[in-house]
């Protein structure tokens, strides 16, 4: 195994063509959770994952096994749970607006997730255990579950990548910052996006942040800024990355997430930290090129010829 993970996954459902909800009566339905988000990208370039959660015994518990299947992830320790249910989501795209997110996911199956559930021999084998701010903010038992992962993965050597993705639908600001830091600071890779560090960090200028994460002691930093590109900080030193050029953005939900994949893929192939970063760009506007969260994640043999192609854009 090279990535173990774990977090909830739901049903996403979303209408076409930027349609309204209201109006139109036809939806899409797709399979949506960071965790599981990475989880596909990263199998989809050929890395071996273990994804661990729970789901309703629903169709649509079956629906998001049935996906995470298809990709060769091992699912084979999810809890099916009889007594809650698999939680949903909404997307609603307006052309002109960001997406607008609505969770039906309060006491969900996965949110029953607790230190009970886990099995000491996934951390130790794998590589990397993948971790975000999301499964924190769904109960007590899950926050619990996720300093329970860190010990373990500080115990047998494991690397701890961590992406904040700050939900301020699921906590506040104040409780955020109060779980979410103390994991970044034991985590050997942080993904926050920008305008996450600004929140946990209470910082406007990079150059702030970058001292923060300093002091904060954390040995990699891929800081995103959206469309511009990603900052490098390591050992007191700094590298911007620019992104590549979309022309068209089809769905922007899930770029973290695969430029979160990309760039693991990258670092568990032991290329530079830059060669991985551009590997998450790349990721990152293949998904925004697609509907959905993982409908757009390329394969290995599609991310290398994209690397090397002749203007690194999609059009």
């Amino acid at each position: 195994m090279n990535v173990f993970t774990f977090g909830e996954t739901m049903v996403s459902f979303s209408t076409e063509n930027n349609q309204s909800i209201i109006q139109h009566d036809e939806v899409f339905a797709s399979v949506a959770g960071a965790e599981s988000n990475v989880s596909i990208a990263l199998a989809r370039l050929g890395n071996k994952v273990k994804w661990f959660s729970r789901v309703g015994q629903d169709p649509f518990g079956r629906k998001i096994l049935y996906e995470l299947n298809a990709h060769g992830i091992d699912t084979s320790d999810v809890i099916i749970d009889t007594e809650h249910s698999t939680g949903m989501m909404f997307k609603q795209k307006k052309e002109l607006l960001d997406t607008e997110v609505t969770y039906y996911r309060e006491k969900s199956a996965a949110s029953r997730m607790s230190v009970e559930d886990i099995c000491v021999d996934w951390v130790k084998e794998a590589k990397l255990i993948h971790i975000t701010g999301i499964t924190p903010s769904l109960s007590k038992s899950c926050s619990e579950l996720v300093f329970k992962v860190i010990d373990l993965a500080k115990e047998y050597g494991a690397l701890i990548s961590f992406d904040p993705n700050i939900r301020l639908k699921l906590w506040g600001i104040d409780q955020a910052r109060e779980v979410l830091i103390p994991i970044a600071k034991q985590c050997d890779i942080f993904l926050p996006g920008k305008n996450e560090m600004k929140i946990l960090s209470k910082l406007e200028k990079r150059q702030d942040i970058e001292r923060c994460l300093s002091d904060w002691g954390i040995p990699l930093t891929i800081m995103k800024d959206g469309e511009n590109g990603a900052w490098i900080f390591e050992n007191g030193t700094s590298v911007f990355v620019p992104s590549f050029e979309v022309k068209h953005v089809v769905d922007e939900i899930g770029a973290g997430d695969a430029f979160a994949a990309g760039f693991l893929h990258g670092y568990l192939q032991k290329e530079s930290h830059e060669d991985s970063v551009r590997m998450g760009h790349a990721c990152a506007a293949f998904v925004v090129s697609s509907k959905g969260d993982t409908d757009g994640l390329p394969t290995k043999q599609e991310l290398t010829r994209f690397l090397e192609g002749a203007h690194g854009t999609i059009r």
